[in-house]
């Protein structure tokens, strides 16, 4: 690239100017996105109590680790 080439595309590259970064404003669209995230995940999967079973409270999970399964053949 020659002397010729380089002030050719500077030229050129003058006319290319970025545009101004608002930080702040992308900060606020994406805490935006966030919390509209946040508020349907809410709605769409709202709490719902669990199902109660024999061994919700975990004692019959404890007395089968700690007692062993019954012999099938007696």
């Amino acid at each position: 690239m020659n002397r010729h080439d380089q002030d050719l595309l500077d030229r050129q590259m003058k006319r290319i100017q970025p545009r101004p970064r608002h930080n702040g404003l992308m900060m606020l669209a994406i805490i935006g996105v966030f919390l509209a995230g946040m508020t349907a995940g809410g709605f769409l999967f709202a709490y719902q109590p669990p199902a109660h079973t024999a061994s919700s409270d975990g004692k019959t999970a404890l007395a089968f680790f700690l007692n062993g399964t019954p012999d099938a053949t007696r």
